[in-house]
C-alpha cells in the first residue's frame, strides 16, 4: 500500500509537511501539526495495528516527547509514549480530489466530533501506544514512472495497550521517573509503566 508520502525524498517530505498546512490560515490547523499530534495520528490510525481505529477519531491525550540526538533522525520528534482517546465519527466529510485539502476537512470534522462528545461527556477507548523512530523501506514510484525502494524515516510501533483515567494519571504523576527508566533502557517498554 502506497502512502502519500512515498513520491518525496526524505528531506523534501519535511519541507512538504512544513509548508502545506500553513496554506489554511487556521492557527489551530498549524498548532495541530507543529505539536506533533498529526504525527501522532499518523502512528496510531497507520501503524499501531492493535489498535483499531476504523470508523474513530484519535484524540491526543498525552505525549511525551524528545529530540532525537542521532543525525539521521534529525527534524523528526521521537515519543517516550503516545496516549490517545478513540471517539465514533459523527461527521463523515465528502472529500475532493485535493489530498492536502482533505486533511484539513478530516481535521476540521474530528474536531467538532470531539468537541460534541467531550461536551457531552462521553468516554472512549483510551490506550497507551509506544513507539520508536527507523529507517524503513517504502516502494516508491520514480519519475520514470518506476518502482523503485527508496529508505524513509518513519516510526515502528514497539507496543500497545489498553488503559483506564486512573493508569494515565498515574503515567503522568510518574513522568519523570519512567522517562529515566526508558532512557537507561535506552527505547520504551510496557514493562517500564506503572500499570
Amino acid at each position: 500500500m502506497n502512502k502519500w508520502y512515498e513520491e518525496f525524498e526524505d528531506e523534501e517530505l519535511v519541507d512538504y509537511r512544513e509548508k502545506w498546512y500553513e496554506k489554511f490560515h487556521d492557527q489551530e490547523f498549524t498548532d495541530y501539526y507543529e505539536s506533533g499530534e498529526a504525527t501522532v495520528v499518523h502512528v496510531v490510525r497507520d501503524l499501531a495495528m492493535e489498535v483499531n481505529t476504523k470508523g474513530k477519531w484519535i484524540d491526543v491525550l498525552s505525549m511525551n516527547t524528545f529530540e532525537p540526538k542521532s543525525p539521521q533522525f534529525e527534524g523528526h520528534l521521537g515519543f517516550n509514549w503516545i496516549i490517545v482517546e478513540l471517539f465514533p465519527r459523527i461527521q463523515h466529510p465528502v472529500y475532493t480530489v485535493d489530498r492536502e485539502y482533505n486533511r484539513y476537512l478530516t481535521w476540521q470534522a474530528a474536531h467538532e466530533d470531539i468537541a460534541k462528545h467531550r461536551a457531552e461527556k462521553h468516554q472512549g477507548e483510551k490506550f497507551l501506544v509506544l513507539c520508536k523512530l527507523k529507517k524503513v523501506k517504502h516502494v516508491v514510484i520514480n519519475e520514470k514512472n518506476e518502482k523503485e525502494e527508496r529508505e524513509l524515516v518513519d516510526y515502528v510501533v514497539i507496543d500497545s495497550c489498553k488503559v483506564n483515567q486512573k493508569q494515565i494519571n498515574t503515567i503522568e504523576s510518574n513522568a519523570d521517573e519512567i522517562v529515566k527508566k526508558i532512557r537507561a533502557k535506552r527505547k520504551p517498554s510496557l514493562a517500564l509503566f506503572p500499570i
